[in-house]
């Protein structure tokens, strides 16, 4: 009898330890999500609307949807006509990093690519880490809930990357503006490119797939040539090559 009643008690030590490293884990967790919510940035509705639009070309913008980002992820607030989708991508806040960037997605983007941003900016919003996103995301593709562009397309991000003061809404370029077009599974090496030749050469187009959804959404960047005016005639549209 006396052998049972220290096995119970050992028992119960131990019980009693495990629930109370289990509480301190959860609440340690629960401090991390609620310091990630609290580093988000939030922007006022019609600056986040502005600088979404200003990503895509002017004669898109009137009839692009808009999406803002607040408490909960991110909200349709405007419904458009044009299949066009517009928005200030935080993907790289998960991971702390508080550069914004503003983009329109194509008809083909906004199915297959805005659905994973969407999804993204809900778990930012609950605070979860870059690891719990990676893996729902990763498993959004497994599901087929997720999908790759089914063709070749583009989403505009002609402001480029940004840091935005909501104080002074003056905007400061982090990376120039530029065009990306989809490119699913495609790498450096499979256009040619490697860092010798994109340090030599910085306006060479190059890879990107950084975004969450890894290749599976990665892009062909092309930086935007500066916009110089209207052409002269409808000759100057016409393709060298077509010539």
């Amino acid at each position: 009898m006396k052998f049972l009643h220290v096995f119970f008690l050992c028992t119960l030590i131990v019980l009693v330890s495990f629930a109370n490293t289990t509480q301190a884990q959860s609440n340690d967790s629960s401090k991390e999500s609620l310091s990630r919510v609290q580093q988000l940035h939030f922007l006022d509705q019609q600056d986040e609307i502005k600088l979404a639009l200003s990503a895509g070309p002017e004669h898109l913008r009137a009839h692009a949807s808009v999406y803002v980002f607040g408490k909960q992820g991110y909200e349709k607030i405007k419904q458009g006509d044009n299949g066009f989708v517009c928005l200030v991508n935080r993907d790289g806040q998960q991971r702390g990093n508080d550069t914004l960037r503003p983009t329109c997605w194509d008809p083909e983007g906004s199915a297959s690519i805005v659905p994973v941003m969407l999804r993204v900016g809900e778990l930012i919003a609950r605070g979860e880490s870059a690891q719990t996103i990676t893996q729902d995301i990763d498993a959004g593709y497994l599901r087929g809930e997720f999908f790759a562009p089914r063709k070749t397309g583009i989403a505009y991000m002609l402001i480029g990357d940004i840091r935005f003061d909501p104080k002074t809404k003056t905007s400061v370029s982090l990376f120039p503006g530029h065009y990306m077009i989809y490119a699913p599974g495609v790498t450096n090496a499979d256009i040619g490119i490697n860092q010798d030749a994109k340090s030599a050469h910085p306006n060479l187009p190059s890879i990107y797939s950084g975004y969450s959804g890894g290749t599976h959404n990665a892009y062909v960047i092309v930086l935007a040539v500066p916009d110089s005016g209207r052409v002269s005639s409808a000759e100057s549209l016409v393709h060298p090559h077509n010539m």
